[in-house]
């Protein structure tokens, strides 16, 4: 072992090796034998290429032509980009933002018109779409609406409405015969994981258009249901919060009842249309999965007994559950693997049948995660995932601790995963330890765990992150003087809130991240428009809290240097946001740096951009702390 300064570690990821032959593994869908996925690929400037692989033959092939980008813009974030039945398949595309049929050449044939239409969260069934459209065409904010498109014409009106009238429709859900739907809705100022509203209705007839009457299954103020699934005996599942978990529920008829009431979060917040946190089995049975002590756990859920026994597939996040017949299909991702979508049966082997990335990360170089705790300022208990730096033959100088790196992430309401991220292995691999924080909001803690941040975000989160870096410093664990926070979109927020309210962290890392809440109120896009009343206050009511939580008028106080990252095509956090900050902080003499990828929006997706941005944020860390980065071995 060679005894090198932490930091400089010579690794085994390169900057490039976060973007080369690795794809990102998206939207998982079953066609009888055959299996679907979206493919991102960061070589291809980002492009989003849906891939299947054929179950009778092995063969894995690109279901559409060569330049195609299959992606959704419906709520900015997308989702429900396309949907396969019997072997017809359709997709919208990006920039034209129109549906399609895929022809078994790989060509396509629009059934939308041109225009200020977007689609997502498609469903195909016999001969027509069931398809979320967000129409820009008119003034004011876009409008939602559920559509069915047929697929033989071009529709071009944009599509029959079937449901219309709330603020947002999430991506529906179809009863086998083709004659049911269901549909999850909600309304400003609400977040689908705040107060949402399940409905279902029967489509008038194959050859019609219209629906019956809608009734409402589950509308409950402060209760967030999500994922309506029928099952084959006709009942309607769907998950909810009622419990203070996401939990299932079913309704057979007589009322929704639980499934299984556990102290565990069975579903993800529904940033995208045409999540899959469930799948129903022909046997009556449910593939689940959920969170425990800080992993995520794969099982099959008995109804009838409420028994709930592993599903034998070995793992630490699963996502993307898919099943027919007796087989299922997941994304999962382990402790020394990047995910890999796998199918199989349950408690037997299992296939992987794409794996992110061809040449995985040798386990010497993969350090385990660890599920870290701690107590906050208030006396709350906050998670995260830790990791230590891990060398195959690198070691730090005997008695000195390594460099902490707290990362935070987006939403604010997401989560922070226990399996392997190349993004992380670049850094422990490099000498640096790693804190991915579950602030609280975040999810896979329970409804309670969520609603901390209501009012409070910019206040107990960044707690959050101060407390758990400074814990594992008084652990013994890290070096205090030598923290870093870095995050992206609402963690960005989080970095520059941090370094204005404390000395804790000597750097700090913003990518695309908020400055300024007034602004963020006033210019972001319909699905957030509204996002800040329950984090911050309504406004301009709350005007003095935008003004109190906003990094952008705090600039007196900030601690420690900071690197800024922005792309500018952002339509999420606009980037006159970065742009303002880093003057106004150099104006007020601060050590920063704004680096802006023109051709990149909000999460950067091509190579060049990953790569050069990850390599000035170690450079940046080297000349804070005192380091040389290592050329990578």
């Amino acid at each position: 072992m060679t005894v090198l300064p932490f930091g400089s570690w010579p690794s085994p990821l390169s900057p490039a090796a976060l973007t080369a032959a690795t794809r990102g593994l998206d939207e998982v869908r079953v066609d009888g034998s055959d299996t679907y996925w979206l493919e991102s690929r960061p070589w291809e400037n980002g492009r989003v290429v849906l891939v299947r692989h054929v179950g009778s033959t092995g063969a894995v092939d690109d279901v559409v032509g060569e330049g195609v980008n299959v992606r959704s813009r419906v709520h900015e974030y997308g989702g429900g980009a396309y949907a396969v039945r019997s072997g017809t398949v359709v997709v919208t595309t990006m920039p034209d933002l129109r549906v399609h049929v895929v022809a078994a050449d790989g060509s396509l044939r629009a059934i939308t018109p041109e225009g200020g239409f977007r689609y997502g969260g498609l469903v195909l069934a016999d001969g027509f779409v069931l398809a979320v459209r967000e129409d820009h065409s008119g003034d004011g904010e876009p409008v939602n609406t559920l559509v069915r498109l047929s697929v033989d014409d071009d529709n071009a009106d944009g599509g029959t409405v079937i449901w219309e009238g709330t603020d947002f429709v999430g991506r529906p859900a179809l009863s086998p015969d083709g004659l049911e739907l269901a549909v999850v809705t909600w309304d400003h100022p609400n977040m689908p994981w705040d107060t949402t509203t399940l409905r279902r209705a029967v489509l008038a007839g194959a050859a019609s258009d219209g629906a019956s009457a809608w009734e409402v299954v589950a509308a409950d103020e402060d209760v967030s249901v999500g994922q309506p699934r029928f099952a084959p005996d006709g009942s309607l599942w769907f998950v909810s919060d009622a419990s203070g978990w996401w939990n299932l529920m079913r309704d057979g008829g007589s009322g929704p009842e639980a499934v299984h009431r556990t102290e565990s979060d069975f579903m993800q917040p529904q940033w995208v249309l045409g999540m899959g946190d469930y799948a129903l089995l022909d046997d009556g049975r449910a593939l689940v999965h959920w969170w425990a002590d800080g992993v995520g756990r794969l099982g099959v859920l008995d109804p009838e007994t409420g028994d709930l026994a592993d599903a034998g597939v070995p793992g630490v996040q699963f996502d993307h559950l898919q099943a027919v017949g007796d087989e299922i299909v997941v994304r999962v991702g382990t402790p020394t693997e990047l995910p890999v979508v796998v199918r199989g049966r349950i408690g037997g082997p299992v296939t992987t049948l794409r794996r992110s990335r061809d040449d995985g990360l040798d386990p010497a170089y993969a350090t385990a995660p660890q599920a870290w705790s701690w107590t906050n300022s208030g006396g709350l208990d906050v998670h995260g995932v830790f990791l230590p730096p891990g060398h195959a033959q690198a070691v730090g100088p005997d008695g000195e601790l390594p460099p902490l790196l707290v990362f935070v992430h987006g939403g604010p309401t997401a989560r922070a995963e226990a399996g392997l991220q190349l993004g992380r292995a670049f850094w422990t691999t490099r000498g640096f330890a790693v804190l991915d924080v579950n602030h609280s909001g975040s999810t896979g803690h329970g409804r309670a765990y969520r609603d901390r941040l209501l009012g409070r975000w910019g206040v107990v989160d960044i707690d959050d992150v101060v407390t758990g870096a400074r814990s594992l410093a008084d652990a013994g664990l890290v070096d205090g003087d030598r923290l870093a926070i870095s995050g992206g979109s609402a963690g960005g927020y989080s970095v520059l809130r941090a370094l204005t309210t404390s000395d804790a962290f000597a750097a700090g890392t913003s990518y695309f991240g908020v400055a300024d809440l007034e602004a963020l109120a006033s210019d972001t896009h319909k699905f957030e428009s509204r996002y800040l009343d329950r984090l911050v206050g309504p406004y301009p009511e709350a005007k003095d809290l935008y003004v109190e939580r906003s990094p952008i008028h705090h600039l007196d106080a900030v601690q420690g240097a900071v690197l800024l990252l922005q792309g500018g095509i952002d339509e999420v956090v606009p980037p006159a946001q970065a742009e303002s900050m880093a003057a106004a902080l150099r104006a007020a003499g601060k050590d920063v740096d704004l680096v802006m990828y023109p051709e990149e929006g909000h999460g950067f997706r091509a190579a060049e951009a990953i790569e050069d941005s990850v390599t000035r944020e170690l450079a940046f860390y080297g000349r804070v702390f005192g380091f040389t980065p290592a050329p990578s071995a």
